[in-house]
């Protein structure tokens, strides 16, 4: 109950600042204040036949929300400051299905009941161009999905795909919202390079921190090409020996290209180190039985298609199909310390969603269906594949 209470009021004060924006118009705001208001809500609600958890053959339902509101205040000089808050609950079917993608990445883990967080702000930082725009510096808490691995198909999973291998480089192991620094440079007109710092936490900006790089081309105003790097240089420890400690490091590439009007693809692999990992716990004892099982390498791609071809230019139709792997080095190495040997398969997922656009009402609704193959590379307690069917709604104001 106290829960429900919570909730309530957090999507009650999210709903009064939309509507306040609304009644005293966005643009009003902006020309008095400065200020651009952006927000939307958003929710979710998934079924499957079955779960492969416990086994329930009277399969599991589970909904989530989140609510987002971004705030922009713009600078002489080229200077601008971005905060985002976000709030909701629930994790959805994330719990009940045993999956390396998650099955619902709108949840965000980190807003729950048991950590009593039910908002925070997931963006916080001060952007200042200078040499005539060709240098942007970007400081304060950063998502690393906000500057790398980016793909205009496969990036949003408020609007795109909701299975988590179609929203973002899932295997790079990076803080999601970090205190960081970021410097990107246009060399050319079609090409920038950009540098990354993400501290672990606040309290320890120091070299146990995650460096990015990545290079980007866009050879036509169709096409993006990405290439990326990334060392975390947090303690790991080798699956084969666990005394041995180690940073890791991983890269990816991300490419998006529309084809024709209207139709475009995308296509995104990544890798890090297989021979390490990371214990399940902080409070797991050092010992090859306690690795955390993690794939190491990731591919997927897909195909997005407007309604404008059909008469329905808000509408949008997505397919994707992608597999995660499991490190050998499980196999290899930890099979005489656990309770069943470790398989080094690979999960297949597959996603298709319809996303309705209803404009005039600035609402969504979304309709999809996602397949899972051999869940966690068959590491799952119940291996049978997985179908979860759902349907989200997105209000923007």
């Amino acid at each position: 109950m106290k829960g429900f209470i919570k909730s309530t009021l957090l999507v009650t004060a999210f709903i009064l600042i939309g509507i306040t924006v609304k009644v005293f118009s966005a643009d009003s705001l902006a020309e008095q204040f400065g200020i651009k208001f952006k927000g939307g809500i958003t929710t979710v609600v998934q079924d499957s036949p079955k779960e492969n958890i416990t086994n329930d053959v009277e399969g599991a339902s589970a909904g989530v929300y989140l609510v987002d509101l971004t705030l922009e205040r713009n600078f002489e000089h080229n200077g601008k400051i971005v905060v985002q808050l976000k709030g909701g609950r629930g994790k959805g079917l994330n719990d009940k299905i045993e999956t390396y993608a998650m099955v619902n990445a709108v949840s965000d883990p980190s807003l729950n009941d048991a950590a009593d967080t039910l908002a925070k702000f997931t963006k916080a930082y001060y952007q200042q161009s200078i040499l005539d725009d060709k240098l942007t510096i970007d400081f304060g808490k950063l998502n690393f999905n906000s500057f790398f691995a980016s793909n205009k198909y496969s990036n949003d999973s408020d609007s795109q795909f909701i299975t988590s291998i179609f929203t973002g480089d899932k295997i790079a192991e990076t803080p999601p919202q970090r205190l960081g620094l970021a410097l990107a440079y246009g060399i050319a007109k079609n090409f920038k390079v950009t540098y990354a710092y993400f501290s672990q936490d606040i309290d320890h900006v120091d070299s146990s921190g995650v460096n990015t790089v990545q290079l980007a081309y866009s050879p036509s105003n169709r096409c993006n090409l990405l290439f990326y790097a990334w060392g975390n240089n947090k303690n790991h420890y080798s699956i084969a020996d666990p005394n041995i400690k180690s940073g890791i490091y991983g890269f990816g590439i991300s490419v998006d290209h529309e084809l024709i009007d209207n139709v475009g693809i995308f296509v995104r692999t990544s890798y890090k180190d297989p021979s390490v990992s990371v214990l399940k716990s902080s409070t797991s004892a050092i010992t090859p039985s306690e690795m955390k099982l993690q794939p190491f390498a990731s591919w997927d791609t897909g195909v997005q298609i407007s309604g404008n071809i059909w008469s329905r230019p808000t509408d949008v139709v997505g397919f994707a199909i992608g597999q995660m792997y499991t490190s050998e080095y499980y196999t290899k190495h930890n099979k005489h310390h656990l309770d069943y040997n470790y398989n080094d398969g690979a999960e297949t997922e597959m996603e298709i969603y319809y996303n309705f656009g209803l404009k005039k009402y600035n609402i969504a609704i979304t309709p999809a269906v996602q397949y899972f193959i051999n869940p966690k590379g068959g590491n799952a307690v119940v291996k049978d594949n997985i179908v979860v069917a759902g349907i989200r709604t997105r209000v923007v104001f």
